[in-house]
């Protein structure tokens, strides 16, 4: 998701008033990724006397209902649901008061979720999951995982299951031996694969724009050159070139409808190609936006284009 971001610094006016929480986003996200890749990293020092599998970053959907699990480890006892979190500093969580904050080195407290109730929550989803595949006796259960190198717990409650990275592996099978009367076959525990692979919903964000509350009238247009990125390619007959080092191109409008569904709406016209692209022709940008692999939507003058679903 990080690169719509980068998309969306690149087309504002420098020093505009969002480009500071836009960064945070940035630097979050990345953080984020960091810390899944740590424990994804970690899990293969992981050896069960049972069958298992390991997925990642899994999207899912029940209903109007919608998870999205950092980590989800599928074994013939139990699944496990792990939540990755890359926090550095000192981490303090109140029982009492159910809040998560760090100290940082100037002494400044910043507040963040909770982690354990979206832990809670992700576990609830996968009960149903497996209510749902008529394996409701499949025990489901799960921690927080602090992946950062440099954070130390100096609050930790008793009723939390929040552990540090070095620790993860242990738990995990400390979690695979609690008592259990049920198992999965091996053809149960395939089964349960096929379905998350089958299932997997990818999280459908808002448009940039619409989630900083910044107008598309403030964004630069143009089309962006693969060679130096300057922005506002000039299109004559088939081809782009850059105004800057004459870079040439067939096709560099397709980043730009990219970043416009990334950015601006989920549809696009003619009109709006146009603008954005900086094309003056309708039969211009109508060739083009007909050879994208996208999906038409046609309704005479108010035909629209949207990208497929698969995508």
């Amino acid at each position: 998701m990080v690169k719509k971001q980068y998309a969306l610094l690149k087309r504002l006016r420098a020093s505009h008033i969002k480009e500071e929480d836009i960064r945070k986003d940035i630097h979050q996200i990345e953080s984020g990724v960091r810390g899944e890749n740590r424990l994804l990293q970690k899990l293969k020092e992981l050896r069960l006397p049972g069958s298992y599998r390991i997925f990642s970053d899994v999207g899912l959907q029940s209903g109007e209902w919608k998870v999205q699990i950092d980590c989800l480890i599928v074994t013939d006892r139990c699944c496990i649901v792990l939540e990755s979190k890359n926090i550095s500093d000192d981490l303090y969580f109140n029982e009492d008061a159910d809040e998560f904050y760090k100290v940082d080195r100037n002494g400044n407290e910043i507040a963040y979720r909770n982690p354990y109730f979206q832990l809670l929550k992700h576990i609830r989803f996968m009960k149903e999951f497996f209510r749902l595949l008529n394996l409701p006796q499949m025990n489901v259960t799960g921690a927080v995982v602090l992946t950062a190198k440099s954070c130390r717990i100096r609050q930790k409650p008793a009723h939390y299951p929040i552990f540090k990275l070095e620790s993860i592996i242990e738990k995990i099978i400390h979690m695979y031996e609690l008592p259990s009367s049920f198992q999965l076959s091996s053809e149960q525990l395939d089964f349960v694969e096929k379905m998350i692979w089958k299932k997997q919903s990818a999280f459908i964000h808002r448009p940039l724009c619409e989630s900083y509350h910044i107008s598309p009238n403030e964004l630069i247009r143009g089309v962006e050159c693969p060679n130096c990125s300057t922005l506002g390619m000039k299109r004559t007959g088939k081809t782009w070139t850059c105004i800057k080092c004459d870079q040439r191109s067939r096709d560099a409008h397709k980043n730009a409808v990219q970043e416009y569904f990334w950015l601006v709406s989920k549809e696009i016209r003619n009109k709006d190609f146009r603008v954005f692209c900086q094309v003056d022709s309708v039969y211009a940008a109508s060739r083009m936006l007909n050879s994208m692999d996208l999906q038409v939507h046609r309704a005479g003058p108010k035909t629209f284009y949207t990208q497929k679903k698969d995508r």
